[in-house]
């Protein structure tokens, strides 16, 4: 009994492993976040070094871009079928993505070139149901991070067209919990964490005769090996007919972060107004099945059948003086979540999101910048036997605020 009993207790805690649009954190750089993330071939600043590293090569000397955000997602869950009438809420519980970057722009070979490196949480995310929710059998608790590190560079090939790529080194943190059903007392933990190392390349051209500029970046997908171990907290003589209780293991799942692809384009208007607009493919079909592993000989897939998502941005900045510029930003993101395995893990969905922000600069080499995001996502209801009956409605907001410091505030070369 005891496989079989771990068996199921596992196969319910799988869910909590799927990755969706949903778990992808906008760039939250302020001045990325303000537009939208619609700036793709309008980078200015050490944050390049992520959303574009073939701007890098447009910095002179050394550059900074320091951001700090405030993440809350607010989900109420309504049930279907024989849950009727039942609802539940999450948690208030912030999370705090960075956005930490640094750069130096310099001569090469009488060109321009760049390096950067820093870091970020790409993707992540958490959700807080309280313990005796209806739903308490499928998820208690999620609690996900993935960090990306980024070492790449941008060169000028020639006028007007820039290239750039690098390294990207994403790694993965998660905490699940997960009730066992029908006792109160009981629970399932796992606390995995693993890395895999990916790359990213990028352009940029500007065209000679209008003030439009295109740009390009991708980044390739990193699968990432997580290990660690899976606890569970059954009272003794809980289960009936004596039954034994699962047992604690090693756990192991591979948890891919996808691939994705950013390509933009940027008008200068007028001389104070800076248009932006983007589009982003991210390769959710890597998702077919989450394969978990434990090292007590249990192994089970989860089916996923995830879609691929993209979304359509939005942007433009305007630069009321010279040291108060203001942006604004719109965007459409459509999801590649499959309705029929919609989890109370983190709801994903089809959104709408808007954002403001502004950067004033207080000193001739220091700006202050700051972005509020907010996205509101479409009822999203599950179709399938599978995950808990019911619907889902979510909304997030992001408050970003940071400061870049650069020896050159004239836009760059």
């Amino acid at each position: 009994m005891r496989t079989n009993t771990l068996g199921l207790t596992l196969a319910l805690l799988l869910p909590a492993v799927a990755l969706a649009n949903g778990y992808d954190v906008p760039n939250v750089n302020p001045r990325d976040l303000g537009m939208a993330g619609s700036g793709t071939a309008s980078q200015q600043d050490a944050a390049a070094a992520y959303a574009n590293p073939a701007a890098l090569s447009r910095l002179e000397g050394l550059n900074v871009a320091a951001g700090a955000s405030v993440l809350m997602l607010s989900t109420k869950w309504s049930g279907g079928g024989a849950l009727s009438g039942e609802s539940s809420s999450l948690k208030t519980k912030p999370a705090p993505p960075v956005s930490l970057f640094a750069a130096y722009g310099f001569k090469l070979a009488d060109r321009n070139a760049g390096v950067g490196f820093g870091l970020n949480v790409p993707g992540g995310g958490n959700v807080f149901w309280n313990g005796d929710w209806p739903g308490r059998g499928r998820i208690i608790t999620v609690d996900r991070k993935i960090y990306g590190f980024y070492l790449t560079g941008g060169y000028e090939v020639v006028k007007d067209l820039r290239v750039g790529g690098g390294l990207v080194y994403y790694y993965g943190t998660e905490y699940l919990k997960q009730g066992i059903q029908p006792f109160p007392d009981a629970y399932g933990e796992l606390s995995t964490k693993g890395g895999a190392l990916s790359f990213d390349l990028a352009a940029e051209y500007r065209l000679p005769t209008i003030p439009l500029t295109l740009g390009v970046d991708y980044k390739y997908q990193g699968k990432m090996k997580l290990t660690g171990n899976g606890h569970f907290v059954v009272p003794e003589g809980l289960l009936p007919g004596g039954e034994t209780p699962p047992v604690d293991q090693g756990v192991k799942h591979d948890l891919t972060y996808p691939d994705v692809l950013n390509i933009g384009v940027a008008y200068q208007a007028t001389k104070p107004l800076l248009l932006t607009a983007g589009y982003t493919w991210n390769h959710y079909a890597v998702y077919k099945s989450d394969l978990f592993q434990g090292d007590k000989g249990t192994t089970i897939s989860v089916p996923r059948n995830y879609g691929n998502g993209y979304t359509v941005r939005l942007g433009g900045e305007y630069e009321v003086d010279p040291r108060l510029k203001l942006r604004a930003g719109l965007l459409r993101d459509v999801s590649g979540q499959n309705s029929q395995y919609i989890s109370a893990t983190l709801p994903d969905s089809n959104a709408w999101a808007g954002s403001v922000g502004a950067g004033w600069k207080v000193l001739p080499d220091l700006s202050l910048e700051g972005a509020f995001f907010y996205a509101w996502l479409d009822r999203a209801k599950v179709t399938g036997t599978v995950e808990l009956p019911g619907s889902y409605k979510s909304n997030v907001w992001i408050l970003s605020l940071g400061a870049t410091w650069r020896t050159d505030l004239g836009g760059g070369r």
